[in-house]
């Protein structure tokens, strides 16, 4: 571009000298051609003055030889004065002819030339007319002849002078012409010349006026870009600054200047030692000196003005010249810390578990992995934790009672744990712990710390609240196994431990595989039978007291395997819970009792059914819709269902459960609370619950001989029932001491192996059709 440039310039300054030599030219030309019309003119003006003398010579000659004729022609007349005045006369004309001699060397011209030629002949002539003055008479005619010689050669010369002068007049006048013409050409190229260059000088004029006025607009744009940049640099975030090859800074920006607290003054012209900046800095711009070459961006910690600790990301660059030497040193410093920071937040938010700050799952998991490979040489105790009836709490106390029991929790683990185990959240009021052991002992050491300390009570809003834990741990000691699995055998232990009973724990062993595989294949078997039609029901009848009368049957589910025999409820229903299969399981139990309640009411026997249903039929709103299609399909009259629930269904959305059941209480449909007083607040979940019937669990039933508080318990559930409207039915009364107080307590119905065991349907129709026969 600079090569161009100079030659751009050099062509230019070539046009110059060109147009500035033709201008030159011309007005030499021009100058040239005046001078030579001007000796033109001069010659012929000095020629023509010679001319004219020589013509005025020759024509005073004529005039002076006309008057010497005159006088002489008077003389001869007698005129005494002419007499007198010849010789005056012919001396006149004496000195007239004599100074034709002069013309010789004068003029140059024909007419001439002949005159000068008989000049002698004519001075002859005058000295012999001078001889004959004063005229004798009769001579005159002589003289007159011998003068009209001398007249002749004078005329013929004037003459031709004449004719000459209108020649050369002519003739100059060609030529003054010619030269006029030439002049006035040179003068019209000098014109024309001056005209081009005028113009040319014109468009150079306008040419350098639009270059300075786009010098000045690029001027101002570069005071303006240069502003503009200066702007920007000062408004960017990053550290900018710059240094000449002497380490000395020539320039900072507005973010260099707050960052190390010091006026741009006390940073340019020094070096960053100088100027009392990190020795890394200056470290860094001697070797990209040295080198010649950037330095790839890195991170580095500084101290920011305010005293607080910094990380920047920041890169040397040199700016070289043409020559390739660095003429300047630019250094870029980016402030990353909040940046790094938001990173680690973000890494944390994505590892941890928002609410506890444990980690989360997907991070224990990794963990995990990473275990398991060094299962080895660093065995280690997977521990899976549930919080027992969580759900309670939320639904008693609210969520933000059971977010502080979960932060409660979180924390007592971490105070439980050692440094090197970690502990986790996986999700609603699910945590575990990975434990390095030394044998399953440890194991087991650390599992009943956790459930004894979880056990302890939780303050909310003043509340003591009580929530168990639930463990199951497994021991690891050789790698192989993924994540997954090791979850599911401490799921394995956590069920047994449920099953035992809440607030336990209980290690994982291997027959427990053997024993989930099992379930696993009860549950296929189930689901065949309830597809196969393997499944039935029987009624255990519900007394009146007194009087011992049939008032009610309860449907009860049964199954009879093929290769095990009967199995308990208590053993398959769970299993078809966790199987997906409740739904469809109380559908066949609501509409076989439904129907089957038809078929005794066309029998001439209206005798209620109550049908237990589980609280997460209840939770997921299937109820109503199960209860109305049963009815329907076995046109049964509404008061002749009920439906038993247990205090559980309420654990949760308690208030779409009453909303349910108000629902179900507006059908007809009668509502019976199962194993009541086995929770933990029935009492307030009786306030505003449509209940028509409360059922007392067997446990206080079985308790009622031994006395102490268990008739007490009796009695008030009774009263309380009945103040609420609700009538009181008695569970698993085996014994008619049993019964007597039972009777006595004032509960309205009984039901148990005492007076019937569960019985297929047409027992049913015999007993009843017995007891009316009775």
């Amino acid at each position: 571009m600079r090569a161009i440039a100079r030659l751009l310039a050099d062509l230019s300054r070539a046009r110059r000298a060109l147009l500035l030599g033709l201008s030159l030219l011309c007005v030499l030309v021009a100058a040239g051609l005046g001078l030579g019309l001007e000796g033109l003119v001069r010659s012929h003006r000095a020629e023509a003055e010679r001319h004219r003398w020589s013509f005025w010579q020759v024509t005073q000659a004529q005039i002076e030889l006309q008057r010497f004729s005159a006088t002489l022609a008077r003389s001869a007349a007698g005129d005494p004065s002419a007499l007198a005045e010849l010789p005056l006369r012919l001396d006149l004309l004496w000195g007239r002819i004599q100074q034709l001699e002069i013309l010789e060397s004068w003029e140059d011209s024909p007419g001439l030339s002949a005159l000068l030629d008989r000049l002698p002949e004519m001075l002859g002539v005058l000295r012999l007319i001078e001889e004959a003055l004063p005229p004798a008479p009769g001579r005159l005619p002589e003289l007159l002849a011998r003068l009209s010689r001398l007249e002749e050669p004078l005329v013929e010369a004037g003459r031709l002078l004449h004719a000459i002068r209108q020649d050369r007049e002519r003739a100059r006048q060609l030529e003054v012409a010619r030269h006029v013409a030439a002049f006035a050409a040179g003068f019209l190229l000098l014109v024309l010349a001056n005209a081009v260059l005028v113009a040319l000088l014109w468009r150079r004029s306008l040419q350098a006026q639009a270059a300075q006025r786009r010098a000045e607009e690029a001027s101002a744009h570069s005071r303006a870009a240069s502003l503009l940049l200066r702007t920007v640099i000062d408004h960017t975030p990053a550290l900018i600054s710059a240094y000449g090859p002497d380490l000395r800074c020539v320039f900072v920006n507005r973010a260099v200047v707050e960052y190390t607290g010091r006026p741009e003054q006390e940073l340019v012209g020094r070096r960053p030692t100088e100027a009392g900046l990190s020795p890394a800095l200056e470290a860094d711009l001697q070797a990209v000196l040295a080198q010649g070459q950037p330095i790839a961006a890195r991170e580095r910690e500084f101290v920011h003005a305010d005293g607080s600790r910094r990380v920047l990301v920041v890169t040397t660059a040199p700016v070289a010249a043409e020559a390739g030497l660095p003429v300047r040193l630019l250094r870029i410093g980016l402030d990353v810390t909040e940046r790094r920071e938001a990173e680690r937040r973000a890494q944390h938010l994505i590892e941890h578990d928002g609410l506890t700050g444990l980690v989360n799952r997907a991070q224990f998991a990794r963990a995990l992995a990473a275990a398991a490979e060094q299962a080895a040489s660093r065995p280690f105790a997977l521990h899976v934790i549930d919080l027992d009836q969580f759900r309670r709490v939320n639904d008693s106390h609210g969520q933000a009672a059971g977010d502080t029991v979960l932060l409660a929790a979180a924390a007592r683990l971490r105070g439980i744990i050692r440094a090197g185990d970690l502990a986790a959240r996986l999700g609603g009021d699910e945590f575990a712990v990975l434990q390095r052991i030394g044998d399953p002992a440890d194991a087991a050491a650390l599992a009943q710390r956790v459930v004894a300390v979880l056990a302890q009570p939780y303050q909310v809003n003043g509340v003591s609240v009580r929530c168990t834990a639930s463990l199951g741990a497994v021991a690891v000691h050789q790698p192989g196994d993924p994540p997954e699995a090791l979850f599911a055998r401490a799921e394995l232990a956590l069920r047994e431990a449920r099953r035992a009973g809440r607030g336990r724990f209980a290690l994982f062993r291997p027959e427990m595989e053997d024993e989930a595989a099992a379930r696993r294949a009860l549950q296929v078997d189930l689901v065949q039978a309830l597809a196969e039609g393997g499944l039935h029901i029987v009624f255990q009848p519900k007394f009146r007291l007194p009087g011992r009368r049939l008032a009610g049957v309860e449907a009860l589910l049964r199954w009879t395997h093929p290769r095990h025999g009967p199995l308990s409820p208590a053993l398959f229903v769970p299993l078809a819970e966790e199987a997906g299969l409740a739904l469809p399981l109380a559908r066949f139990v609501l509409r076989a009792a439904a129907r089957q309640a038809a078929e005794w009411r066309a029998a001439g026997l209206e005798l209620p059914v109550a049908v237990n249903l589980s609280a997460e039929l209840v939770a997921e709103g299937h109820v109503l819709a199960l209860v109305r299609e049963a009815l329907e399909e076995a046109d049964l009259p509404a008061e002749l269902l009920e439906i038993e629930v247990t205090e559980s269904t309420f654990i949760g959305d308690s208030a779409a459960a009453r909303k349910m059941f108000a629902s179900l209480g507006s059908l007809g449909v009668s509502i019976a609370l199962d194993d009541f007083g086995t929770g933990f607040s029935s009492l307030a979940y009786l306030q505003d619950l449509p209940v028509d019937v409360i059922k007392v669990d067997r446990s206080f039933v079985a308790a009622i001989e031994r006395g102490g508080a268990a008739p007490r318990i009796v009695e008030t559930v009774v009263r309380l029932a009945h103040s609420l409207g609700a009538q009181v039915v008695a569970e698993g009364v085996e014994t008619e001491e049993q019964l007597r107080q039972l009777h006595a307590l004032g509960c309205d119905m009984v039901q148990g192996f005492l007076l019937a065991r569960p019985m297929p349907a047409e027992a049913v129709l015999a007993l009843a059709r017995a007891a009316a026969a009775a």
